[in-house]
């Protein structure tokens, strides 16, 4: 595959992205839902983003793995306490050094 090719499938990509999830937006301006359905829209953000995380934790070798072997899911365990104390930055910042270390020793 050659570079032109390649910018013209990215550019081709982002612009079908783009169109859609703006066709969505600029609907959704103009319906008029109720407040029930707006409240729940609302939580699908905050749902879908932790269903996206915990696959990408417990997925190891194409099967799911809920162990303290598994150095992501420790990782995530410290993320998670780290949380209850401190900011989204230290949040990061454990999870990431927690990762590599983890990765490194087990």
């Amino acid at each position: 595959m050659n570079n032109g090719f390649f910018l013209a499938l990215t550019l081709g990509m982002a612009a079908v992205t783009f169109l859609v999830r703006f066709s969505f937006i600029g609907i959704a301006g103009k319906l008029h839902m109720n407040e029930r359905v707006r409240k729940t829209l609302r939580f699908v953000p905050v749902t879908v983003l932790p269903a996206i995380i915990i696959i990408q934790i417990l997925d190891v070798n194409s099967h799911m793995e809920f162990d303290l072997h598994n150095p992501k899911v420790i990782a995530a365990i410290i993320c998670t306490l780290i949380s209850f104390r401190l900011g989204l930055i230290w949040v990061v910042v454990s999870g990431v050094g927690s990762l590599v270390l983890l990765n490194h020793f087990m």
